[in-house]
């Protein structure tokens, strides 16, 4: 499974993408990742986000068996599956 985070937005307006392979990851890991995608794509209900000119949005593309799928997401301060999930890819980068 591969992920990749976008993440615009905030006052500068600045981008960044982060990605990683799970194949590559120890089992451990992977198994954890692949949990928390399921986790988060079960939490993001669409036409629910956070509204504010100057707050972090990211998109998520997931990439499994020739599939893409995608999640979008605005960081207004709560912490919950899809905000674990960015992290952990973006420690893992």
């Amino acid at each position: 499974m591969q992920i990749t985070v976008r993440r615009t937005g905030g006052y500068a307006g600045s981008q960044n993408v982060s990605s990683i392979d799970t194949s590559g990851l120890e089992a451990s890991q992977r198994t954890r990742i692949e949990q928390l995608v399921r986790d988060a794509a079960a939490s993001v209900r669409p036409g629910e986000e956070a509204i504010g000119a100057d707050l972090m949005r990211y998109e998520i593309t997931i990439r499994e068996n020739g599939t893409n799928r995608s999640l979008a997401w605005t960081d207004d301060g709560t912490f919950g599956p899809v905000k674990q999930l960015i992290e952990e890819v973006q420690q893992l980068s």
